[in-house]
């Protein structure tokens, strides 16, 4: 059943474009205000006690309805798995995001190309050069990869739709509560929880970039700035994504510009191809599991 609920969610995720509306985390959002609002500024609250509480009634709820249907192993089961899925990929569609960014950029609609790259990037500003905008967008991409789709299908292998929901609720945490440096606090145990969850995945993310792009640049990048991340494993798993990404896509860290006003939309898109090479990977790999058990 896991297997073919990713293949119907990615399948549907593909087709439905009004989907983004439909997963939109608001909800979750206004929920997460309303909770740290009842709990207080208390210090006992603002720390992992309270990202806990506050997890703790969308996980329970789907977790009792999988409990609840598993034993049935039917078509309400697997409904309700693609549902989760679908909700927890994105929230936004990372293939519209990149192509909206490139269509505006190459129109000369510099405007509506900074929106989109806003969308692809999750900064709240872009770069004004147009070399280091085109940079960021490449970097975004490669993060975003994880963010949205492979941690999302990584957690639902292990966990089914808990482990789904599970860590698309901490990317939001971690979007809406940025860490600031403050120690103790909501964010930072927000920042752990998440650095947790992406820990292992973001690296398999970045195996799979290097197994559909140049093998050797990548690993050789993720060895020589690996040692730069030692102190703060947490927060470098963006530097993990984002170094072995370019390596994998045979770049330089800085990108030099081109005849298209400096963001080179050739990268662009070739990390874009890189990224559902990666995706195709995975799903293979699950593939070939799903059938060697059903042959054992």
């Amino acid at each position: 059943m896991v297997l073919f609920a990713i293949l119907f969610s990615l399948l549907i995720e593909r087709v439905w474009d009004a989907l983004a509306d439909l997963r939109s985390p608001v909800w979750f959002e206004r929920y997460a205000d309303r909770a740290r609002h009842r709990l207080g500024a208390d210090r006992l609250w603002d720390g992992p006690l309270g990202v806990f509480l506050i997890l703790l009634l969308p996980l329970l709820a789907v977790a009792l309805v999988q409990l609840a249907l598993a034993a049935m192993l039917g078509l309400l089961a697997f409904v309700f798995a693609v549902l989760v899925l679908l909700f927890s990929l994105g929230p936004r569609d990372l293939e519209s995001d990149v192509q909206r960014f490139l269509a505006a950029w190459e129109q000369g609609d510099q405007a509506q190309a900074r929106a989109a790259a806003r969308h692809i990037t999750g900064l709240s500003f872009e770069p004004a050069d147009p070399a280091a905008l085109g940079k960021a967008v490449v970097e975004g991409i490669l993060v975003a990869a994880h963010e949205r789709i492979v941690g999302v299908i990584f957690w639902f292998v292990i966990l089914g739709p808990l482990g789904a929901l599970l860590f698309r609720l901490s990317c939001v945490l971690k979007d809406k509560y940025p860490y600031a440096g403050e120690t103790g606090g909501f964010a930072q145990a927000v920042l752990v929880l998440h650095g947790v969850l992406s820990w292992l995945p973001c690296r398999l993310t970045v195996l799979g970039y290097a197994l559909t792009g140049s093998f050797g640049d990548a690993m050789h990048r993720w060895r020589d700035e690996a040692s730069g991340w030692a102190r703060d494993w947490l927060a470098g798993n963006r530097q993990v994504l984002v170094a072995g990404g370019l390596g994998a896509l045979q770049v330089e860290q800085e990108l030099s510009e081109e005849e298209t006003g400096g963001v080179s939309t050739q990268l662009v898109r070739a990390a874009l191809a890189m990224v559902w090479r990666t995706v195709l990977l995975l799903v293979v790999v699950i593939a070939v599991i799903t059938l060697a058990s059903w042959v054992s």
